[in-house]
């Protein structure tokens, strides 16, 4: 890691401990492996080696590689070597923002289709004409405004799959 003067290295400091703390907090990520993978964003896809994040993040070796391991299994975390070394270097797997849009797309669809359940039932019981109808609207929308966007979120998967593949520096 190439530092140009200390106001960058404290500043590199305080991003790793805000990024980790969001991988805490947001992410339900242990504490050493948050600041893992906060290392390893900021050094991008040039990799970092074991040493370094010992180094860095000054936690023991066995925590640092029970956590790698965790990430790596995780499929969150890739490694390469480079030729004539025989160091791995890790860096970030390609994918984040295809895999946050999946889990948009998997949460949304669930979603509409409980509104959509919820519709029928509605418009079921407003047929049978037992009472004051119930309004449907806000089930109408619902189920629109999800449609509308994951048809969006669908059309940036693909597009944001393609870039991501071209990021790929380093492949396993």
């Amino acid at each position: 890691m190439i530092m140009a003067g200390s106001s960058q290295n404290a500043e590199r400091k305080q991003l790793v401990e805000m990024l980790g703390l969001y991988f805490e907090q947001q992410k339900m990520v242990p504490p050493v492996a948050s600041r893992i993978l906060a290392t390893l964003i900021l050094n991008g896809t040039r990799g970092t080696t074991f040493e370094e994040l010992v180094r860095e993040l000054a936690a023991s070796k066995g925590t640092i590689s029970t956590s790698l391991n965790t990430l790596v299994a995780q499929q969150r975390v890739i490694y390469f070597t480079k030729p004539g070394d025989r160091r791995r270097y890790h860096c970030m797997a390609p994918g984040y923002i295809t895999r946050k849009i999946r889990s948009l797309l998997d949460q949304w669809r669930l979603e509409a289709e409980l509104h959509g359940r919820i519709l029928a039932y509605k418009k079921a019981v407003n047929r049978t004409g037992g009472g004051e109808p119930i309004s449907t609207h806000v089930q109408e929308d619902a189920v629109e405004f999800l449609g509308e966007a994951m048809a969006l979120l669908t059309r940036m998967a693909e597009k944001y799959r393609a870039r991501e593949n071209q990021y790929l520096l380093h492949k396993r």
